[in-house]
């Protein structure tokens, strides 16, 4: 049944509605974000780290070869154990060594700004440039900060995008508030502080996922963090600490982003459930929970773990009532990488659903806006672009609007927009989709399709 439901040709998918119910339970890799922080802060540690559950994917595949290409001896664990664990060798804050050749930052947004940071502590040269996708995205948000520590480093475009030009070193400490929150920023500087004279402290006026905080704080390192009445926080790094930082042993919980697809498709398959086991479950990341439940979803959490994140399982099962929701501007930052798959949900709830404050969205791996609202108007979903998100009037009886299949999708080189659209084309009962560009999917998450077929088969 699977090989009826997904059909592949090259960098094409074509996907055909579900027609019966399942009980699944799941585990999905790796969490990306928390995966490229631990390469990152173990290369620097004062000493081995081990991690376990290292996801895989393009983007932390790329994070592992830049800092091989800085010196840092990163290998798999000894025979017995699993491709996703690795031994990372810190060299210690000074120990990087300069790269010979440009570092390939790929697809990965969060690799280019986070190491940018850490590159304009170090008192050598470095060029970061990426794919044609990561080239567009914008990089004057971290380069404007980095210079006001006293960075060289420029960019194309007037400091605009990359290739990235760093000649580092001489870094002094600053206050500094993050105009949009991003927590990509945030770690950013926070990775540059380690290396400036005297305390840098930030400030973000919606608290960003706190994935570099909780790690640093992991390996004795001192990070002050301090909410603000007005609901933001500061966070306070301290330079050139001479206890350094402690090398770590981590198993990385599940990957929430990766998990969504699994839990959308929970929730409007008829009479389905499923279980997402060792998951992350840090209320930073967990935003498309909070509106899940704002719209009837039957969610439960159940708390595992908590050092240094928050991880547990996650069950949902079928909810025939979801209804359409005005989104709390609030919750946004908490769920940015989940607005295309949210956007499925939505079109099939009953009622409207608003998504506003979310303009991030216009340069993630694609105008995400404009994405989500091609596709989703291709399949005859009422859906309506806003300069800072879109308004969707959902159906939970939805039809594929038109004649002719299949219905010719776009990913527009966006993993998330692609795996989106997969389900989607799983619940819509009568129509086919045909995705192209589903290619891009191994940025994030390559095992995306064996897990799909491991619920549906």
């Amino acid at each position: 049944m699977t090989q009826d439901l997904l059909k592949f040709n090259h960098d094409k998918v074509l996907v055909e509605g579900l027609s019966k119910e399942f009980s699944a339970e799941i585990e999905v890799p790796g969490d990306k974000s928390i995966s490229h922080r631990a390469v990152m802060l173990g290369s620097i540690a004062d000493g081995n780290s081990r991690i376990y559950n290292l996801s895989v994917s393009g983007d932390n595949l790329a994070t592992v070869a830049a800092f091989r290409k800085l010196g840092v001896n990163i290998k798999k664990q000894n025979s017995g154990g699993s491709k996703k664990d690795f031994i990372i060798e810190g060299v210690g804050f000074y120990g990087l060594k300069e790269p010979k050749s440009v570092i390939n930052t790929a697809n990965s947004g969060t690799l280019t700004r986070l190491i940018a940071g850490m590159l304009a502590g170090n008192d050598f040269f470095s060029v970061l440039s990426g794919d044609k996708y990561l080239n567009s995205r914008p990089m004057r948000r971290i380069i404007e900060p980095l210079k006001l520590m006293g960075a060289k480093i420029s960019g194309r475009g007037g400091d605009a995008y990359t290739p990235l030009a760093i000649s580092g070193g001489g870094l002094q400490s600053i206050f500094y508030e993050v105009p949009v929150p991003s927590a990509q920023v945030k770690s950013c500087l926070m990775l540059a502080a380690l290396y400036a004279e005297g305390d840098t402290v930030i400030y973000e006026s919606k608290a960003t996922r706190d994935h570099t905080e909780n790690l640093l704080k992991f390996q004795g390192y001192p990070v002050g963090t301090e909410d603000s009445p007005s609901g933001g926080s500061f966070i306070t790094v301290k330079g050139r600490h001479t206890g350094g930082l402690n090398p770590f042993e981590f198993i990385i919980p599940g990957d929430f982003s990766s998990a969504a697809f699994f839990i959308v498709l929970g929730i409007l398959n008829k009479n389905s459930e499923i279980t997402i086991k060792n998951i992350i479950i840090n209320e930073k990341r967990t935003g498309l929970l909070k509106a899940l439940k704002m719209m009837g979803a039957d969610v439960d959490t159940v708390v595992k773990g908590m050092s240094p994140e928050t991880a547990g399982d996650i069950k949902v099962k079928y909810s025939d009532s979801i209804k359409g929701i005005a989104l709390p501007p609030e919750i946004v930052p908490d769920m940015i990488d989940e607005f295309p798959i949210f956007a499925v949900i939505a079109s099939f709830a009953e009622g409207k659903t608003t998504v506003t404050g979310a303009k991030e969205l216009r340069v993630k791996e694609s105008d995400r806006i404009k994405s989500i609202v091609y596709n989703l108007n291709a399949i005859g979903i009422d859906i309506k672009e806003l300069e800072d998100g879109f308004e969707i009037n959902g159906n939970p009886d939805l039809k594929c609007a038109g004649k002719g299949l299949p219905k010719k999708l776009n990913s527009f080189g966006d993993h998330r927009i692609a795996m989106s659209m997969v389900i989607a084309g799983l619940i819509l009962k009568n129509a086919k989709l045909e995705i192209k560009d589903i290619n891009c999917i191994n940025t994030s998450f390559p095992e995306f399709f064996d897990t799909l077929n491991s619920i549906i088969k």
